[in-house]
């Protein structure tokens, strides 16, 4: 840790944030500037030892700690033993996000200690968050982006409530849209664990924000589970849509209580543009009383309208690599040529790959000799003349995609691939390299994370 004492700076007293140039982490990072502040942590725009671009996130909550110079403290001796629970808990929340790998969900580069305190190390993302887009005037939002931007985030949270966490503090600040659009869910300062489908009991610290977190994270001890996180992904919604926050659910629940109307006006009905199911799937999941809204984000997937896909140009999302590290350029395939697999279609192959079927939206799933084109496995229906185009396709982007990657010593897990009205999701083989699995999806239904899950398990399975 360093502390670049040449800036002509000085911090006031009242200053809680780090300055300009302040190093971190042995050097590693470097401080570029203050983005702002939360009840868990500080945020930072950085340099890292390649000079690029991060976010850095300090766990540092004003209401029990100050700072000495670069050092955290805490306040008293009497917050001392909370101060080291913050700390605890912001380290063992950041190393289970950064073992989240979503295209709509920030991605997290290094988890670290320094000052007697946390960090974390994030994408930087460049963008606005929805809150700036929509009361700045920053951009217009149309319907068909609105419902788009819906599924994403539900397919999002989806993914994260799977692998037994909760966010605990959706709103439009904590959405961001990157500079092609695409919604990036951040700040993950309040996630805490859950058994995936079960109430929590939780204690100590919780962000709460008026108009965006449901009625059980008000209370101590109430019971939070993925429901929390609908209905605060349903409110940043609502506030998309109309170009306001939502009524406060305290204010809510009241009126409920006390057998009044309700003070939030529901969407369906008086909002234009919008599919039919849309808005009624979002009240419901603004419903006051958590076992009236959808249990699951899964749920919520199903009631959703399946919007209309236009046809656009093939983006590579993200490729994963180890760490955390993504890169994201733009893969147009080669004019795919027919192909003929090896092997009939079915269940009869040698070589089963029938577990893809499972995925969510599926059109078709191939494995492929990358070098030959030869389909050595497939499942989907042969007869079908949309199924012969997906696989064409996807054989293409596969091929193609690996051609680039040669010679790339970074490994890369999975690349996901949006073509029209398909998503596309390859994945090399790490057992046969040149070979590769690849499934279609329709990209409306199409959930690319719990798609690479079901693809990995298939992946373990086969055996060449």
């Amino acid at each position: 840790m360093a502390f670049d004492t040449s800036d002509t700076l000085t911090r006031p007293e009242c200053c809680d944030e780090l300055l300009p140039g302040t190093t971190l982490f042995h050097g590693q990072y470097r401080i570029t500037r203050y983005i702002n502040s939360g009840g868990f942590g500080i945020t930072y725009l950085a340099k890292d030892s390649l000079d690029r671009d991060v976010v850095i996130k300090e766990c540092f909550s004003s209401s029990f700690c100050r700072r000495t110079e670069t050092r955290v403290r805490a306040r008293s001796q009497s917050t001392r033993d909370h101060m080291a629970r913050i700390v605890k808990s912001f380290l063992n929340e950041a190393r289970s996000l950064a073992g989240l790998r979503h295209p709509n969900i920030v991605g997290v580069h290094q988890v670290f200690e320094d000052n007697d305190t946390a960090y974390m190390a994030l994408d930087y993302i460049r963008g606005y968050d929805l809150q700036e887009i929509v009361d700045e005037k920053k951009a217009t939002l149309t319907a068909e982006q609105i419902v788009v931007m819906a599924g994403k985030l539900v397919a999002a949270i989806g993914y994260i409530h799977d692998r037994g966490l909760l966010h605990c503090d959706i709103s439009p600040d904590n959405i961001f849209l990157n500079d092609v659009g695409e919604p990036i869910l951040i700040d993950f300062g309040a996630a805490r664990r859950s058994a995936a489908g079960e109430a929590q009991k939780h204690s100590g610290l919780s962000v709460v924000k008026d108009g965006y977190s449901p009625h059980e994270l008000y209370t101590p001890g109430g019971n939070s589970g993925p429901w929390s996180d609908i209905y605060s992904l349903a409110a940043s919604l609502y506030h998309a849509i109309t170009g306001r926050a939502p009524e406060n659910c305290q204010n809510r629940l009241a009126a409920l209580a006390e057998k009044r109307p309700d003070p939030c006006q529901p969407l369906a009905g008086r909002m234009p543009g919008y599919p039919a199911g849309f808005l009624e799937s979002i009240d419901r999941a603004m419903a006051v009383v958590p076992a009236r809204r959808f249990q699951s984000a899964a749920d919520w997937q199903k009631a959703l309208p399946q919007a209309e896909a236009k046809d656009r140009k093939v983006v590579l999302l993200r490729r994963l690599v180890p760490g955390g590290v993504s890169v994201d350029p733009v893969v147009r395939p080669a004019t795919p040529q027919p192909i003929r697999p090896r092997r009939p279609f079915g269940r009869g192959n040698e070589i089963d790959i029938s577990g893809l079927r499972r995925v969510g939206g599926f059109l078709g799933g191939w494995l492929v000799d990358g070098s030959t084109g030869s389909v050595l496995a497939a499942e989907g229906d042969a007869g079908d003349p949309a199924h012969a185009a997906a696989m064409a396709a996807s054989v293409g982007l596969g091929r193609a995609n690996l051609r680039v990657l040669e010679g790339v010593e970074d490994k890369v897990d999975d690349i996901v691939v949006t073509l029209g009205q398909r998503v596309h999701l390859i994945r090399p083989l790490a057992q046969a390299p040149g070979t590769f699995l690849c499934v279609a999806m329709a990209a409306d239904t199409a959930n690319p994370g719990l798609a690479r899950v079901q693809l990995r398990r298939v992946e373990q399975s086969i055996r060449l």
